[in-house]
């Protein structure tokens, strides 16, 4: 009867080694999956930043284009109307400049 007893609580005993185990093992693979999740969250959320930083920046050098064209265009334009006076102008301004 004892050694039936003793040969019972090793069975039980590998048994509870045997299941602590795989709880283990099954832990630490949920987590490196979740590891490797929140990696590829990570990297995706990076390349968006990164793809969302280009666009900005190609928006801010057409925006600036542009404005820089316009403001030619403008000016072109007061040149090839104004008969002479933005010419004046410029010419008062340099004089006056160098008097000072």
């Amino acid at each position: 009867k004892k050694r039936l007893q003793k040969r019972q609580w090793r069975m039980k005993k590998r048994l509870q080694k045997r299941r602590w185990k795989m709880k283990k093992r099954l832990q630490k693979r949920r987590w490196k999956m979740k590891k490797r999740q929140q990696k590829r969250r990570w990297r995706v959320k990076k390349r968006l930043q990164k793809r969302q930083w280009r666009m900005k920046k190609r928006l801010q050098k057409r925006r600036w284009r542009w404005k820089m064209k316009k403001r030619q265009q403008k000016r072109r334009w007061r040149h090839r109307h104004d008969d002479g006076k933005v010419k004046k102008r410029l010419q008062k301004r340099r004089w006056k400049r160098k008097k000072r």
